[in-house]
């Protein structure tokens, strides 16, 4: 663990490839200073035989092999029916999705006695992520022409890199419904879901 009191400052750079004879790939990449590179990845087209399941995964030599879970939504994992491992071991996710506060919407992420905070303002906004003594944030950067935006990220404290591959691969998932706006546009997908969990 480093305990530089010193900001660590990278960039993500979003990412899509179309191989061929391959499934395409989207995603962000970039190199995270000291913790080197890392990408996450995941498949932009929807595929029938993973019955409405979309995964988004984080690699990198540094970092725990990290795994997110949940169903599709808007060409991403979302938070419904979620699942988060790093190198197999399964985190503990809790959010809801009808208070009203910010505070209250936030996920909650448990980890190996760790109790990490996740949430962001709006729609498209800064999204943090804390535990005691760290936060990592990440948001808008640079942009590139014609129509390439980097993300800048910037984590504080005695990060690591279980605190920084959980903040990245959350952004490859959709998280709006953490956001009022995003709750309201995603009550339709919300009720959908209740019902399909109904019927299985």
């Amino acid at each position: 663990m480093d305990t530089s009191s010193e900001p660590l400052q990278f960039e993500l750079l979003p990412y899509r490839t179309a191989p061929k004879k391959q499934l395409p790939t989207a995603g962000v990449k970039g190199d995270v200073g000291r913790f080197g590179s890392v990408v996450v990845e995941r498949c932009p087209l929807y595929r029938p035989t993973d019955k409405g399941m979309d995964t988004a995964r984080l690699s990198g030599p540094a970092f725990p092999e990290t795994v997110f879970r949940g169903k599709r939504r808007t060409g991403r994992p979302s938070l419904f029916k979620a699942e988060l491992t790093l190198d197999g071991r399964p985190a503990e996710l809790q959010f809801n999705s009808r208070a009203l506060r910010k505070q209250d919407r936030a996920l909650r992420i448990g980890y190996e006695g760790r109790e990490y905070v996740y949430g962001l303002e709006g729609l498209g906004s800064v999204r943090d992520l804390t535990r005691d003594g760290v936060k990592v944030s990440i948001g808008p950067g640079r942009h590139v022409p014609p129509a390439t935006t980097y993300s800048a990220g910037t984590a504080t404290g005695p990060v690591d890199a279980v605190d920084l591959a959980i903040a990245i691969v959350l952004e490859e998932v959709d998280t709006d419904v953490l956001t009022l706006g995003g709750a309201a546009l995603s009550a339709p997908f919300a009720l959908m879901q209740r019902f399909s969990d109904g019927a299985e």
